[in-house]
């Protein structure tokens, strides 16, 4: 049985691509001349197929993300440059490095060699990361990443969502308008699935933003280095 990431962050963004054209579809099927579950059904599946990019499409999306912030949220986290205190960093660079066995970059090796320092970070954060899968031992940061890797790869079928949104409506539209039976019969068999099409649209075009992929990426962030603390105790 796939797990809550795979069902969260991989399917459900799939899932709302699709669910315009699925409700057109369901509706459709009862139709006596079978013309919507024609419209409906090809606009499913296409959107399903395309939908299958979406974790592609997300993972190719996040490097212009972390750079439009600055860099990755738990990077950042790791900076001297970054910190509201050098004292502050310099604790949580020792608490990293009892993890790691590895020394991080002290405040002027890092403004001397930036890029190389954000590497160090960036290897410190992978093993950190490799040692905290265990979602019953950080059940909040594994909610958390569940949470970034599903808006994310929204993001990533922002593009699709409001296409195949558009393309519903204007079937829906089209049923409504020249379908068999009579207008109220096709009212109530096409006019949910525009209903649904019209506020998916609102929500790929108003919600749907990098801002909102943000915020679940500074608070995948925050419980990250609360990881940390966990397994510097033991």
């Amino acid at each position: 049985m796939p797990d809550a990431y795979t069902l969260q962050a991989r399917r459900l963004p799939v899932a709302a691509v699709a669910l315009p054209p699925g409700v057109l579809a369901g509706a459709g099927i009862i139709t006596p001349s079978g013309l919507g579950a024609a419209a409906g059904v090809v606009l499913a599946v296409i959107a399903a197929v395309a939908g299958q990019l979406g974790r592609d499409k997300g993972k190719r999306l996040e490097c212009a993300l972390w750079a439009s912030w600055g860099g990755a949220p738990t990077l950042r986290r790791m900076r001297f440059r970054d910190a509201s205190g050098a004292e502050r960093m310099a604790r949580l660079h020792a608490r990293i490095e009892k993890i790691t066995g590895d020394p991080l970059p002290t405040a002027a090796e890092e403004a001397a060699d930036p890029e190389g320092a954000d590497e160090r970070y960036k290897e410190a954060t992978a093993r950190i990361r490799a040692l905290s899968y265990d979602k019953d031992r950080f059940p909040l940061l594994f909610a958390e990443n569940v949470n970034y890797g599903m808006r994310r790869n929204l993001l990533g079928l922002r593009r699709e969502g409001i296409a195949f949104a558009v393309l519903t409506v204007l079937a829906g539209g089209l049923l409504l308008g020249f379908a068999h039976g009579t207008l109220s019969g096709r009212a109530g068999r096409f006019g949910p699935g525009v209903g649904v099409a019209l506020v998916a649209l609102v929500f790929w075009i108003a919600v749907v933003r990098p801002g909102w992929v943000r915020l679940t990426a500074e608070a995948y962030a925050v419980q990250f280095i609360g990881a940390i603390d966990v397994l510097g105790a033991g």
